[in-house]
C-alpha cells in the first residue's frame, strides 16, 4: 500500500523528532516498506513508525489523521495528526507525567481489589508554535501488569491542576 503524501510527511516528521533526540526509528522513510502489499498483513489500516529504546514507542499513523502513540506496549494515547510529532517529542524529552487516579484509603483499597494498586494515567501536554493557542493534554490509563515498565512507573507525578 503506497503511502499518501500526508502520511509520508508525518513519517518524515516523526523521524526528524526521533533522530533529533538521539533515537533511530524504523523503518527508514525512503524505503517505503508499504509499497508492496503483503498478503499476511491483510488490510492494515495504519502505518507503524517504531522508536526502539527506553521508552519503547510505536506510532500508528492512520489514514484518517487520528493516530495512536503506543508507549511501552501498554499505554495507547489517541492523538490527532497535528500533535503526533509533538507528543513523540514530549515523550522523548521527559515531558510526560503520571497522574494518580486513586485518592485516599478508599481509592487505594479499590485499586487493590481491582488488581491495580496504583491506578494512574499517562499525561502528555503539548504546546503549539502559536503561543495564542492553548496547550493540549492527552492522557490514557496505565494499567499495572507484569509488563508495566519501570519507565512508566518512574515518571514524575503531574499536579492535579493539570486536569
Amino acid at each position: 500500500m503506497p503511502l499518501d503524501e500526508a502520511t509520508q510527511r508525518a513519517v518524515r516528521g516523526l523521524w526528524e523528532v526521533a533522530v533529533r533526540n538521539g533515537r533511530t526509528p524504523a523503518p527508514v522513510p525512503e524505503a517505503d516498506p508499504w509499497e508492496d502489499d503483503d498478503p499476511l498483513d491483510g488490510d492494515r489500516a495504519w502505518v507503524p513508525v517504531e522508536v526502539p529504546g527506553d521508552p519503547s514507542l510505536v506510532v500508528r499513523l492512520y489514514r484518517h489523521g487520528e493516530d495512536v502513540v503506543v508507549v511501552e506496549d501498554t499505554v495507547e494515547l489517541d492523538v490527532p495528526r497535528r500533535d503526533t510529532a509533538r507528543v513523540l517529542e514530549a515523550l522523548l524529552t521527559g515531558a510526560a507525567r503520571r497522574r494518580h487516579r486513586a485518592r485516599g484509603l478508599v481509592g487505594n483499597l479499590l485499586g487493590i481489589v481491582m488488581h491495580n494498586p496504583q491506578p494512574s494515567d499517562l499525561v502528555v501536554t503539548v504546546h503549539d508554535d502559536d503561543p495564542a493557542l492553548a496547550p493540549r493534554t492527552y492522557e490514557a490509563p496505565i494499567i499495572l501488569a507484569t509488563m508495566t515498565s519501570g519507565w512508566l512507573l518512574g515518571l514524575p507525578t503531574a499536579p492535579d491542576t493539570d486536569r
